[in-house]
This record gives structure tokens, sequence and C-alpha cells, in this order.
């Protein structure tokens, strides 16, 4: 895969959704950042490699960063600033990634015994040819992603597990621009779990969008992210990515959608 940041780019800083709980109420903070010519060359200089969220954003986005750490407190700052970012691409022999990663990786559904999936209503579930990734209508993934969640909390009761549930939507489409979205949710999680959510689409292989949701807590609850891609071409093969990283537990995985020529 060759990664080109062409077009368009909402890059790992994207839209920050934080919701942070105070004195028994709710408040949200975001945060926006889109990268300029000069901030995508430097993101092609740093992608793939290890490094923080502090460093990435100090570099590429200093000024939001700084507003970042004047409006979420200090424990929430440094606990992101200090998460190694993931470029989802660490597991090659997944060619379309996994829906559920636990905590020893990727899970292979079709290994799910009959039991298993008669337990918990998975007796209807749709895998592409490796097994790790859901397929389906969006509505029916959704059924089998909420009742996947509740298999990994509650699959081993004496040692209950947590997992990051993923799924990345099929293409759709308004008028001439390609929609691109999933969601995921951290299985096992609480009030402090946070989560990040990042939605690509690559055209013939090439990345030609992308966009970033983090939120702050509330990933142990079900989190969507979409985009609008608004210059498709005719005849190239678009296909989306959704990677996912959380802490409170920490997990990271990727997933894929179908592949369809444009226009469709």
């Amino acid at each position: 895969m060759t990664h080109s940041y062409k077009i368009k780019l909402v890059a790992i800083a994207g839209l920050l959704l934080l919701v942070l709980a105070g004195s028994g109420i709710a408040s949200a903070y975001s945060i926006s950042a889109h990268a300029n010519e000069t901030q995508l060359e430097m993101i092609k200089e740093m992608y793939g490699t290890k490094v923080t969220f502090g460093d990435y954003w100090g570099k590429v986005f200093p000024e939001q960063l700084a507003e970042l750490k004047k409006n979420v407190p200090e424990k929430e700052y440094l606990e992101f600033t200090n998460t190694i970012v993931y470029w989802g691409d660490d597991h090659p022999e997944l060619p379309y990634g996994a829906t559920v990663w636990d905590e020893n990786g990727p899970v292979n559904l079709s290994e799910i015994s009959s039991e298993e999936k008669q337990k918990f209503g998975l007796e209807n579930l749709q895998t592409d040819e490796s097994g790790y990734v859901v397929r389906g209508s969006d509505s029916e993934k959704q059924a089998m992603l909420d009742k996947l969640c509740t298999m990994i909390t509650k699959r081993t009761a004496k040692a209950p597990m947590s997992g990051l549930v993923l799924s990345a939507n099929n293409l759709d489409n308004t008028g001439s621009s390609i929609i691109h979205s999933g969601g995921g949710q951290v299985a096992g999680g609480n009030d402090q779990t946070t989560l990040f959510l990042k939605t690509e689409l690559y055209g013939d292989g090439m990345l030609v969008d992308s966009y970033d949701d983090y939120w702050g807590s509330g990933g142990n609850i079900w989190q969507t992210i979409d985009d609008e891609f608004y210059n498709p071409q005719r005849r190239v093969l678009y296909q989306s990515k959704l990677s996912g990283q959380s802490t409170n537990p920490s997990h990271s995985g990727y997933t894929w959608s179908f592949g369809e020529v444009w226009p469709f």
C-alpha cells in the first residue's frame, strides 16, 4: 500500500471531541486541525514512525496542542500526549484487518464455537473469507457488532476480557461524492476509556481522504465517524479503512470495507 496524502487530509489531530465529567455535569470540548501543504509534508515524513501524539501535534499542529492543554484536565492531556500513535498497518497477514481485537490481538470469528454462537445470538454471523471481518449490510452488521461486544466481556466469566470492536461501513454516495464511515466501541471499558477513530478513503491504493475523531471519555459506547470525499474519479477502485485506538484499557486495530469502482 502506497501512502500518499493528496487532495485533503484531516490528520491525526482531526476533530477532537472530549467529553469530560466535572462535578457530575458532562461538558464537551472539541478542536479541529486541517493540514495545509507544509503540514502534509511533515505528516508524510512521520507516517509509520514511532511517535507520541504529543510529538506529532507538537510538530504538525503546535497551536492546537497548546489550545488543547488549556482546555482539558492535566491527566487527560498527559495521557493523550504520551500515547504512541497507531498507524493501523502492523498486521500485514490480515489484508482486510479484523472486526474484533481482544487482549490477545485480532480475533478469528470463524473459530467461534456453535455453542458460543447460540449463547450470544451469533448464528447469522457473516464474515469475509479470512474469517476476521464481519460482512453484510450495515444494519445487519450493527446487530452482530453489539452482540460481539457482549461476547468479548462475557466470554470468560472467571477472567472477563476487554476488546476493541470496529466496523468500516459499506461505501455510500451522495450525488457526486463518496461517503466513507464507520464506528467503534471498547468492550469492557469504563467512564475513563478513551477512543480514537480514523476513517481513510483509498483510490486505487492511494490515500485520498482522511478524517479523525477522539473521545476523551465515552469510548465504552458505540461511537461513529464519517466523511465526504468530493472528487472521486471514474473507473477508480475506492475502499475505506477504519483504524481505532483506545486507552483504559489499551487496544488498537483496523478494518477495511469492500472495494467498489466509481461510479457506484
